[in-house]
């Protein structure tokens, strides 16, 4: 059974015409799904629909069913059915913040205490996400006078400290250095494996070839291809929708067409890691 449903579901905004064009797939628990597309493709705005968003506070229209966990994610009651099992990351942390915190810690404590938690099992819970999250020496910190890359991690503390069911990330990694990055990668994957479903929606082709188990590829709001993403990425598809593909893949694509047509040991499907491209062509 798929955590995350999403069926025949099209979606306009206010403004707009139709951003999500009849996209149906579903996203299992234990494994990590990448939606992936060009600038536009509708990835963010599946995410806002999984997490009930959309067009709860965006507003427009939306049809067809988007289930989570079994529950309409639209509607008051599948809301409330799920409240707390699905963590929503954004792409803007700092939007994500209560507000009413003066402390990290109590940022992390503060989903917790409005479910109704027991002080006790909060502060057992909280410094332990704080720990998983690489955040610990933050614990006495005012969250707005935190760095990017700490808000990031807060936040998903913040979120983790629920150990929710379901994921919905939207650019987890976009302010991290690449220490920070491999932390989240590595608890993205544990989270996975945890059993959790994962829904990834990122630009970083090399974020997402490292931790998904599927591609979902989006052009123009509806689905044009699923698969694995070592699969996908060394096609020609990908610069058809202008999606792209890893640093080395680009590379890879941009020798076979200096090269010509004589270049045989160049065509599709391309390298997409430094140890491929070494091995197929030494």
């Amino acid at each position: 059974m798929n955590a995350v449903e999403f069926s025949r579901v099209t979606f306009r905004y206010p403004t707009s015409g139709p951003v999500l064009r009849e996209v149906t797939f579903g996203a299992p628990a234990g494994r990590v799904t990448w939606i992936f597309g060009p600038l536009g493709a509708g990835a963010s705005t599946l995410l806002l629909a999984a997490a009930g968003l959309a067009p709860g506070l965006t507003g427009g229209t939306l049809d067809g069913s988007v289930k989570v966990l079994g529950h309409e994610a639209g509607t008051r009651a599948g809301r409330g059915a799920v409240q707390g099992r699905v963590a929503y990351v954004t792409a803007t942390p700092h939007l994500q913040l209560s507000g009413m915190a003066e402390s990290v810690f109590d940022e992390v404590a503060f989903a917790p205490a409005n479910l109704g938690w027991e002080r006790g099992r909060i502060l057992s819970a909280v410094p332990a996400a704080l720990e998983r999250l690489g955040v610990s020496h933050l614990a006495d910190r005012v969250p707005e006078e935190l760095s990017g890359g700490e808000l990031q991690r807060v936040v998903l503390a913040a979120m983790q400290v629920l150990r929710p069911e379901v994921w919905l990330l939207d650019e987890p990694t976009s302010a991290l250095d690449g220490t920070g990055r491999e932390m989240v990668r590595a608890f993205v994957r544990g989270e996975a494996e945890r059993g959790c479903a994962v829904l990834l929606a990122t630009e970083d082709a090399e974020l997402g070839l490292a931790l998904a188990d599927e591609m979902v590829l989006l052009d123009d709001g509806s689905t044009v291809a699923r698969g694995a993403p070592a699969d996908l990425l060394g096609t020609e598809l990908m610069w058809a929708i202008r999606a792209g593909s890893t640093g080395v893949g680009e590379l890879a694509r941009a020798a076979s067409r200096l090269a010509g047509e004589q270049a045989t040991h160049l065509v599709p499907p391309y390298p997409l890691t430094v140890a491929q491209a070494v091995a197929r062509w030494r």
